[in-house]
Formats: structure tokens, sequence, C-alpha cells
């Protein structure tokens, strides 16, 4: 079981590189069974606006810059913790609305 704690995701490295992590995957999909399966896609326009246009897509939130990277790293969280407790693997969108209607908003 992948423990949520230990997803660390250097974002800005990767968007210097033209890629992003577009999700993560749940056991259905393991290979070996401890590692993350981040799922991670190359963008060639837009890097920096990539992860607060797909929140605002997914959620119809509009985050504050500073604050993206931390809720996409929360809601890819949110995700393994529901596909662990639903014991499989359940859509990044689901995740990113329960995040926000569960979490989010009581804070």
């Amino acid at each position: 079981m992948m423990n949520t704690e230990d997803l660390q995701i250097n974002y800005e490295n990767l968007l210097k590189l033209g890629y992003v992590v577009v999700d993560v995957r749940f056991k259905d999909y393991d290979v070996l069974s401890e590692s993350q399966k981040l799922v991670i896609a190359r963008v060639d326009s837009d890097r920096d606006e990539f992860y607060q246009g797909m929140l605002k897509q997914y959620t119809s939130i509009e985050f504050k810059p500073n604050e993206v990277f931390d809720i996409w790293t929360d809601i890819l969280k949110h995700k393994i913790k529901m596909s662990n407790i639903l014991n499989r693997d359940i859509a990044i969108k689901v995740a990113a609305l329960d995040y926000i209607e569960t979490v989010y908003s009581h804070r």
C-alpha cells in the first residue's frame, strides 16, 4: 500500500523539463509492489498555468498560484486514500471533487 506521506513531487523541475503529473495510479496498475505510479504527461505550452487550469477544469475553482502545487499534491494523496478505502482505482476528477467537498471546504 502506498503511503501518502511518501508522495513528494518536484513540480518545478518537471515543468522545466516540460512534464506534468496528471494522476497517480492505485494497485490495479502495480508492477512493483511499493513503487509510486505517477502518471506523467509532456506539455509544450502554458506549462506555468497547467496545474491551475487543470484544477479549475476539475473543480471550477480558481486557486491562487502559490497554493496550486500543494492542493494538487493533496488531491493526489486524497485519491490514494480513497482508492485504498474502496480497494480500486478511482478517477482523478472524482478525487478532486471529493477533496474540495470533504477537506478543502472545511479548512
